[in-house]
């Protein structure tokens, strides 16, 4: 049996990465590289040498070097301890590089039903541990929001409350609920998301801000909170806080958990007839927001946050509600003014 701690220790995760075929870049005490587990266009994997671990603001993967080796070669967690001991990792070959969603075959009812059983898990502990409940009262949240959205945190203990209902850990594994003797979502903030009314995904947010400070399921990121939205318009924003603070707010919202649009994101757009563009008041965020814009055409809406706040949840801390409704009415403002100048017959009709 491998010493799980000793493989992480002596195997660095920058060494690691490297030695399949990536390049990094130093930027301050991180480094940065192209992710290999979507068509990533811009450099958005970040690896962590202090903390030993990486993360991708393009998909969400994210882990320590096991879990990385296990994706990159598309294999479980005992076949990434496997192949770290017993042979270089450079012979990992490209043609086993894969996205999140193409892991391991896992049945999606016991997907579905083991994620459910978490999320109950983890929403249970979240009355029962003060300093999350102070952390999610820091951020904005109200009560009202942790029961609808049946937020979580991660208290220790979950493979027993799996195991006693029977289900098969090993999906728990595939999933990336359990790595080794370790729950990875432990000691986060539990912010699950809805398909067809059940929970089927989730994600984990430190209550510092140590990197990286979100841990994604390892299956297709959503975009968090749609299957909420039963309107024709949507308020799109880009972190799960910020969503967890539209909610909150009453807006028909939802979240891209970064700024990658596939293909796939489009289609589920599609059926709304505006889409508001809240995304952060950063270069990143704005270029997302010109990209969506010329994509969406005019049912695209730019949302310019109003000066100083950084994104959505910013504005929570400072009771900013009427300073976003303002700012979303200001938008569709604008938005039919400039209807009105490209097609003078509606700015009549109108």
């Amino acid at each position: 049996m491998h010493d799980t701690d000793s493989i992480r220790r002596d195997h660095p995760i920058a060494d690691v990465v490297v030695a399949s075929g990536l390049q990094l870049r130093p930027t301050g005490g991180r480094l940065t590289g192209v992710c290999p587990f979507h068509g990533d266009t811009r450099p958005s994997l970040i690896v962590y040498p202090a903390t030993q671990s990486y993360y991708c603001f393009g998909c969400g993967a994210g882990g320590d070097v096991i879990d990385f080796v296990a994706r990159l070669n598309k294999m479980g967690f005992k076949e990434a301890v496997e192949t770290l001991c017993g042979r270089a990792v450079q012979q990992a070959t490209v043609s086993r590089l894969h996205c999140v969603s193409e892991g391991p075959a896992v049945d999606h009812e016991d997907a579905v039903r083991i994620v459910e059983s978490t999320v109950d898990f983890y929403h249970g502990a979240l009355w029962r541990t003060p300093k999350a409940l102070a952390y999610l009262r820091s951020r904005g949240v109200r009560e009202a929001t942790i029961a609808n959205c049946r937020l979580g945190f991660g208290e220790s203990g979950l493979t027993g409350h799996l195991a006693k209902r029977g289900v098969d850990l090993d999906v728990a594994r595939s999933l990336g609920l359990i790595n080794g003797n370790r729950e990875c979502f432990a000691g986060r903030v539990i912010i699950p998301n809805l398909t067809d009314g059940r929970d089927t995904w989730l994600t984990g947010r430190r209550l510092d801000e140590q990197e990286p400070r979100y841990l994604n399921l390892r299956t297709e990121k959503p975009i968090l909170g749609l299957d909420r939205v039963k309107g024709d318009a949507v308020v799109l924003v880009e972190g799960p806080f910020d969503w967890l603070t539209a909610y909150g707010w009453g807006f028909d919202s939802a979240a891209l958990l970064g700024t990658r649009v596939s293909d796939r994101v489009l289609r589920q757009l599609d059926r709304f007839a505006q889409v508001y563009l809240a995304l952060d008041n950063d270069e990143v965020g704005r270029d997302a927001v010109r990209n969506l814009t010329e994509v969406l055409g005019p049912r695209a809406i730019p949302v310019h946050l109003p000066s100083g706040a950084s994104d959505v949840s910013a504005l929570a801390q400072e009771g900013g509600r009427p300073a976003f409704i303002s700012t979303i009415l200001r938008a569709a403002s604008d938005a039919r003014a400039r209807q009105s100048t490209c097609d003078p017959a509606a700015g009549r009709a109108a």
